[in-house]
C-alpha cells in the first residue's frame, strides 16, 4: 500500500502515475473519496478541475516535497484550480482534512511507494 506523509500525519493513498491514471483521478468516487496522490516526473504549472467528481476535495499542490498551495475542489466544477507556479505532486483528499490535520503551506511531504507503484514510475510510467 502506498502512503503519503504530510507533516506528522501519515495516510494510505492511491497513486496516479500514468497519464491514464492522471486523467481518471477521483472521477465518480462517492463520499468519502480515497486520498489520491498524483506524482509527476517534472516541475510544471498544473491546474486541476472536478469534472465528474461528486465529492468536495482539499487539493494540495506540492513542489520538491513541500506544500506550496491548497485549493478547494468544488464538486463537478469545471473551473481550474491551482497555483501559477511549477509543481511536481498533487494530493487530493476529502474536504476538511487540511483543517482536521493542520496541513499548511510549507508542510513537508513524502511518499512511500508500493512495489507496484515504483515499477510503474520507473519502468512504464510517465
Amino acid at each position: 500500500m502506498n502512503k503519503i506523509i504530510i507533516g506528522k500525519n501519515e495516510f494510505e493513498t492511491l497513486v496516479a502515475i500514468t497519464e491514464d491514471e492522471h486523467i481518471q483521478g477521483l472521477m465518480y468516487k462517492q463520499w468519502p473519496p480515497p486520498i489520491m496522490t498524483f506524482a509527476f516526473n517534472n516541475l510544471d504549472v498544473r491546474k486541476f478541475w472536478m469534472r465528474n467528481t461528486p465529492s468536495p476535495l482539499d487539493i494540495i499542490f506540492c513542489r520538491k516535497n513541500k506544500v506550496v498551495a491548497i485549493c478547494e475542489g468544488k464538486p463537478l466544477s469545471l473551473n481550474l484550480v491551482g497555483p501559477d507556479e511549477p509543481i511536481d505532486m498533487v494530493i487530493e483528499m476529502p474536504k476538511g482534512y487540511v483543517d482536521k490535520f493542520s496541513i499548511e503551506i510549507d508542510s513537508l511531504v513524502n511518499v512511500k511507494y508500493s512495489i507496484q507503484s515504483l515499477s510503474k514510475k520507473f519502468v512504464g510510467g510517465i
